[in-house]
């Protein structure tokens, strides 16, 4: 039964309900009243009440169960909670971090499929450009880069910013200079001297996002180029051929060329999604300036006139 009162947390047993229920909102109630116990909860360490709140908070928000109003505070509070603690490292923070990343990513598809069939947007283009300033801040300073805590299951920070960016890239007020920002901001991440590889498949979350990016056919071909090119000439890292013996940088080194490794395979072989997306007009010219990229990430590489 769930409570009269307004609850300020909703526990297990009200999230079984409500998913045995097949999500639907309990009588008598509205899904605003188990807001506030929802939101909280993305950032539990407890592993099923938070990814539980989680498929709520996803559900309700894409079957329009909260008014307007609602969806924008929601939204707000979600990038208010990508801020919270950033920088830490191996504490619960991450939690809601990244748990907040994923229902931004989903209030933020609601406003396209808005845009999309009825010609008008739920948030305004300051809301957006803010709060995608705020996305590629998290992706540039998230110092916690678990994936998978043990005992406290998924955090996977980097991997839910990804998403978040690649549904920022699909956005129509999202424009060229915006998406050059991402991709910016993407060659920061994996450039930078980290304590530790990425090993949850982060690498191929992110790289998800430059074919998002790529199928805008925004940004240029000569834009591409030079954005390669800083993988391997920029001022601000070590030459990577030093890098073997210099932890913090190989681990660098190593999730750099598993990044652009992604992209190479993603226009190799497509991208799996729904809806199909089109091919990239770009594929066929990025395919060979990504492994003169590689090849020179790895230059030892024993690929037989390959990487």
């Amino acid at each position: 039964m769930i409570p009269k009162e307004l609850p300020f947390q909703v526990d297990q047993a009200i999230l079984d309900q409500i998913i045995l229920g097949d999500f639907m909102i309990p009588a008598d109630h509205q899904a605003a009243y188990f807001l506030p116990g929802l939101m909280s909860n993305l950032g539990s360490p407890n592993s099923e009440l938070r990814e539980n709140s989680l498929d709520v908070l996803w559900i309700w928000l894409e079957k329009g169960q909260f008014d307007n109003e609602t969806v924008v505070k929601i939204a707000d509070q979600m990038v208010s909670n990508l801020k919270i603690s950033l920088g830490e490292i191996n504490t619960d923070s991450v939690f809601l971090r990244a748990f907040s990343a994923l229902i931004l990513g989903c209030a933020i598809e609601f406003d396209i499929e808005l845009r999309t069939t009825k010609g008008i947007g739920l948030f305004n283009d300051d809301q957006i450009h803010s709060w995608l300033k705020t996305a590629m801040e998290l992706l540039r300073d998230e110092k916690d880069l678990r994936g998978y805590v043990e005992a406290k299951g998924w955090a996977h920070c980097s991997a839910h910013t990804g998403d978040l960016l690649a549904t920022f890239a699909k956005h129509q007020l999202i424009d060229r200079n915006d998406l050059q920002d991402i991709l910016n901001t993407l060659q920061v991440r994996f450039t930078t001297p980290v304590e530790s590889v990425f090993v949850h498949n982060e690498d191929e979350r992110l790289a998800a996002v430059v074919l998002k990016i790529l199928q805008r056919e925004l940004v240029s071909e000569e834009f591409f180029k030079t954005w390669l090119e800083g993988f391997i000439s920029n001022s601000e890292h070590m030459d990577w051929k030093s890098a073997y013996t210099h932890p913090t940088w190989n681990c660098a080194r190593v999730n750099t060329k598993a990044f652009l490794r992604g992209i190479y395979f993603f226009l190799v072989y497509g991208y799996k999604d729904q809806p199909e997306h089109h091919n990239v007009e770009l594929a066929e010219k990025l395919k060979p300036m990504l492994l003169n990229t590689l090849r020179q990430i790895y230059p030892t590489s024993r690929y037989a006139d390959g990487l």
